[in-house]
């Protein structure tokens, strides 16, 4: 029996299982009915019959897809590199049996970075910035200017268990922008226990102080840090029935895997996180991986 305490902490990641994304995929897919032998039997066939495509989408639940911004189950003509890009990847961030579970989708790009930002909506988190109009005033977020904005799910963002009379410093005022990093000494972060020196949270504009803090072992760089918007929840008990319905893999994820650019380098392709991942899990889950390549045996 699983015992969830235990597996569902923060920092794990969730890899999804293809079958339960790609409808091609689907492990149980639907028997077609026999006719039998009789000459009536074809009397009462369906005259508009649901095509066998049709009936493997139907089997792939919308509630899911939509959870990850999906509208339908990534088909085989898209690749399986791009199959595999819009496989979720989640990192694990909270667990509470009244208020369900967070994590944050680590595959899915916004198309912004955090440059694009109105420099006004970072106020609150920098302090008075007003002075007389003339003055130049950089950016609050001026060492995070070129990193992405990522989309981490179609719930709002925030910490489900943040106490609503005590307002939390995360995202410094800013709650509808969260983040994953490896900086101990930001503000209102909160260490994720099962990753590798990751942390949840905190003020990003004091982060940028943080990156070099003496008592670090290096300074940081903006490249230590994700951005997110949104999250992605589950009810109490939901994630839990899905693990046990096998919609997911858990597992151990380095920073280094979770952080690494996946942008084109001229021709080349990066390896998607989803692919990569899985195949570090070992030779458990190549058929997986090969299923979805159609490398099978």
């Amino acid at each position: 029996m699983l015992d969830f305490n235990d597996l569902l902490e923060g920092g794990v990641v969730l890899i999804a299982n293809p079958a339960k994304f790609c409808s091609d995929l689907v492990d149980d897919k639907p028997k077609s009915k026999g006719k039998g032998n009789s000459i009536l039997g074809g009397l009462f066939d369906d005259p508009f019959p649901t095509s066998q495509f049709s009936k493997l989408t139907n089997s792939i639940s919308p509630a899911l897809l939509a959870k990850f911004g999906i509208t339908l189950p990534p088909s085989p003509d898209l690749g399986p590199d791009r199959r595999a890009d819009l496989l979720p990847v989640v990192l694990f961030i909270d667990r509470d049996p009244l208020m369900g579970c967070q994590a944050v989708l680590m595959n899915r790009r916004t198309g912004n970075l955090m440059g694009d930002l109105p420099p006004s909506i970072f106020e609150t988190a920098a302090g008075d910035n007003t002075g007389d109009g003339n003055e130049y005033t950089p950016h609050p977020l001026s060492a995070f200017m070129i990193q992405p904005l990522w989309w981490a799910g179609s719930s709002p963002g925030g910490n489900i268990m943040e106490d609503e009379g005590n307002p939390s410093n995360r995202g410094g005022g800013l709650k509808a922008i969260d983040m994953v990093h490896a900086c101990p000494y930001v503000n209102g972060s909160v260490p994720l226990a099962k990753s590798d020196g990751l942390y949840w949270g905190g003020n990003p504009v004091q982060a940028q102080e943080a990156m070099k803090d003496s008592r670090l072992e290096k300074p940081l760089s903006g490249f230590d840090f994700k951005f997110f918007i949104q999250t992605t929840r589950w009810l109490p008990s939901q994630l839990e029935q899905e693990i046990k319905d096998g919609t997911w893999y858990v597992a151990t994820v380095s920073k280094e895997v979770l952080f690494r650019s996946r942008d084109r380098l001229g021709a080349k392709r990066a390896k998607p996180l989803w692919t990569e991942i899985i195949e570090l899990l070992g030779d458990d889950y190549k058929h997986i991986r090969d299923k979805l390549y159609g490398e099978e045996d």
